[in-house]
């Protein structure tokens, strides 16, 4: 009689129930050795096979030696799996400051029957890690799940009970500040992203933010410390200034960056930023991935995939101009993406067990040539349209059940696609009866686990609060005699046309020269509301061509802080000291205040007139404008030019370049088409301008292409 060569011990004890457990596989790898197959349809395929032959050879894991063959039914290679779905959606609402208001959590666990021909049965489901959910049990079993759509799936819902951190970090930035592109760095966001990772919300649970009173005084604190020079800001600005002025386009900076702390990357990351009507002139300005588009009034970024760790920016400005004071939103932001590893603190599948349709049976020869003696060979066929693992197969003798023909252990068979069969070595056995063999069979369903976040994430909008001033400059004179000494007297009003007082204000005027000298700080008049009021010494500060007056920590003045609809006015002389011919003081004037606490500081540049030695000969001044029109990206050119001098100009040429991104007609005046400065250049020739007189060339532009609206700011 032959006997099968005595395998080496088995590590675990006989009684262990098999199956698939967390010593074998792990999540990462699950049905290892298969693949999706490229139909919809939630089958896997054998991958790594000789796709030459319809057989797969098998042998003993630990001898190598040859314990049996696969037969494929028509060379099918696929198959179905059992699968088990962790699907949790989670909405987190956040405040502009990205702290949790509330966070909703529903969690299903569904272990669910694909097929629609076979059943499952006797499945035996183990969790890892549900300390932080309710679920009240680690196992599962369940009976059998059916065909239909009422019977093939088991869904068990739970939710988070401790504390979670929000694992898709999500902060927006808003800044007003000229220079906000620089500002909002990338360092600087990962920075403050670093920052939000440790907090946390209880599933369901509303969280507020408090601040207590010393929080409130060290933020005082800080607000109040001013540059050692005298200057107007605290030591740095933060990421964000709210900010705008009045009457005047502002351009307002927004990034949003993202953080996904998942174990794996998610996906289908959506972000939809919504434009108030207040805001025009939309633009994406950088993505760091992804893509990233203007649809109506809305910002819309989309990500195909986001690895854990990596942040994401997005940038973009929008235009703001306000008449009045009222406090402007700057809309919300919805996020939806979708997670492929746990929210509920990495709640796992440790263990999974399933049957489902199957035959096996021992194929009896009894030889010709020799009768009593028997040629044997198990046959296991899956019968159903799942991939089976068969992990266990033992045929004992019917004489001695010490002595096993076939001694399958779970590494030594490889996977059966669907109706396919095993064949073990065929052993000869001697009896003159009917051989009649016991025979022990275990194999599972193969699994697959698959976690699916549904994830979505709302920030409340930020208030742009209308922080604003305006004012005006102009000289009782604008001409001068020649080589003369003469005072010119200018006046500066500045009023506040915002809604919030300003506890610090500064005057810089600059350019002045030899010619041209600042006043004296004795020679400065105040006017507060109408009424004179002294003016420190201190506040006034002279640095080469640049003349300052700084208005700081007014609150804790007598006169108290600048406050709505207030006026400043200063008066001052400018002494003109024997100007030379065709001598200029051609100055820039700039206002700068901040409130208290201080933030963002505000900036308004009026126009200063140009202060001349008048002198009999051409003077002219030539200007240009862009002015938007019509439809996005067409643009009318004004061109200016005025005879400013006592004598009359002739044959004045006036030319401007159109950018090569543009195309360009109605004009008011037909130019000569020349490229004396590059191609398509416009030039007109004016015969005769009168002294006093001006004239305005217009024409008209359209963008086409990767057309860049600044570059048609160029002149000539």
């Amino acid at each position: 009689m032959a006997r099968k060569k005595d395998k080496k011990p088995r590590e675990e004890e006989p009684t262990q129930k098999y199956g698939w457990d967390a010593s074998e596989a792990d999540e990462s790898k699950l049905a290892e050795g298969l693949k999706r197959s490229d139909k919809d349809d939630g089958r896997v395929t054998l991958v790594d096979r000789d796709l030459t032959t319809p057989v797969i050879e098998t042998y003993d894991a630990d001898t190598g030696a040859l314990e049996g063959s696969i037969l494929l039914k028509d060379g099918n290679r696929e198959g179905l799996l059992g699968l088990v779905k962790i699907v949790e959606n989670v909405s987190v609402e956040l405040d502009h400051e990205s702290n949790i208001e509330s966070m909703n959590f529903q969690g299903n666990l569904n272990i669910e029957n694909p097929s629609k021909e076979d059943r499952i049965w006797d499945i035996d489901i183990t969790l890892k890690n549900i300390e932080k959910t309710d679920l009240a049990s680690e196992d599962i079993k369940i009976r059998e799940l059916g065909t239909d759509d009422d019977t093939n799936v088991e869904t068990h819902e739970f939710q988070i009970k401790d504390e979670v951190p929000n694992l898709f970090l999500v902060k927006e930035y808003v800044n007003t500040l000229p220079n906000a592109d620089d500002v909002l760095t990338v360092r600087d966001i990962e920075a403050d992203l670093e920052n939000l990772k440790n907090k946390t919300s209880k599933a369901g649970s509303k969280v507020k933010t408090v601040v207590t009173e010393v929080e409130e005084e060290e933020e005082e604190e800080e607000e109040d410390e001013t540059y050692p020079d005298g200057g107007m800001n605290s030591a740095d600005y933060s990421l964000e200034s709210f900010g705008i002025s009045i009457d005047k386009e502002n351009v307002v900076w927004f990034a949003v960056g993202l953080r996904s702390m998942f174990e794996k990357a998610i996906s289908d990351v959506k972000l939809v930023k919504t434009i108030p009507p207040d805001f025009t002139g939309t633009m994406i300005r950088n993505t760091s991935v992804g893509s990233a588009d203007v649809k109506g009034n809305k910002v819309v970024w989309t990500i195909d995939k986001l690895e854990p760790g990596r942040t994401a920016i997005l940038k973009f400005t929008s235009n703001i101009t306000v008449s009045d004071i009222t406090a402007r939103k700057t809309g919300p932001i919805e996020i939806t993406y979708q997670g492929s590893s746990s929210f509920a603190g990495g709640l796992e599948i440790d263990k999974y067990d399933a049957y489902t349709r199957n035959r096996f049976y021992v194929d009896t020869v009894e030889l010709d040539a020799e009768p009593g003696v028997w040629d044997c060979k198990l046959v296991f066929e899956n019968a159903s349209e799942f991939i089976i693992q068969l992990f266990n197969a033992d045929v004992f003798s019917p004489d001695n059940e010490g002595t096993k023909f076939v001694d399958i252990d779970p590494n030594d068979v490889s996977l059966l696609p669907a109706g396919a069969q095993w064949h073990s070595k065929k052993w000869k056995y001697e009896s003159e009866e009917y051989p009649a063999f016991r025979k022990k069979l275990e194999f599972r369903v193969m699994p697959d686990f698959q976690t699916l976040v549904n994830g979505s994430v709302t920030i409340s909008d930020v208030i742009l609060e209308i922080a604003s001033m305006t004012g005006d400059m102009f000289y009782d004179i604008d001409q001068v005699p020649t080589y003369k000494e003469k005072d010119i007297f200018a006046t500066l009003k500045i009023v506040n046309n915002g809604s919030a007082p300003l506890n610090e204000v500064k005057i810089t005027q600059q350019y002045f020269t030899n010619e041209f000298q600042p006043p004296k700080a004795d020679e400065i008049k105040l006017l507060w509301n109408g009424s004179e009021i002294e003016l420190g010494s201190n506040a006034v500060s002279f640095d080469g061509s640049v003349f300052k007056i700084l208005l700081k920590d007014l609150r804790n003045s007598e006169s108290g802080m600048f406050d709505p609809e207030s006026s400043l006015q200063f008066e001052y002389p400018i002494h003109c000291v024997n100007p030379v011919q065709d001598a200029k003081f051609e100055s820039e004037l700039m206002f700068n205040a901040n409130t208290y606490p201080m933030s963002s500081e505000l900036e308004f540049q009026p126009e200063v007139p140009v202060v001349e030695a008048l002198h009999l000969r051409r003077r002219f001044r030539i200007g240009k404008e862009v002015v938007p029109v019509g439809k996005l990206g067409s643009y009318k050119i004004i061109l200016l030019v005025e005879n400013i001098g006592t004598a009359a100009l002739q044959n004045l040429v006036l030319m401007d370049k159109v950018p090569d991104s543009f195309e360009y007609g109605s004009y008011s005046e037909k130019p000569e088409i020349t490229d004396e400065v590059g191609s398509d250049t416009l030039k007109w020739t004016i015969k005769k301008l009168d002294a006093g007189d001006r004239m305005e060339i217009t024409y008209e532009i359209n963008g086409t292409g990767e057309y860049s609206p600044s570059d048609a700011q160029l002149g000539l």
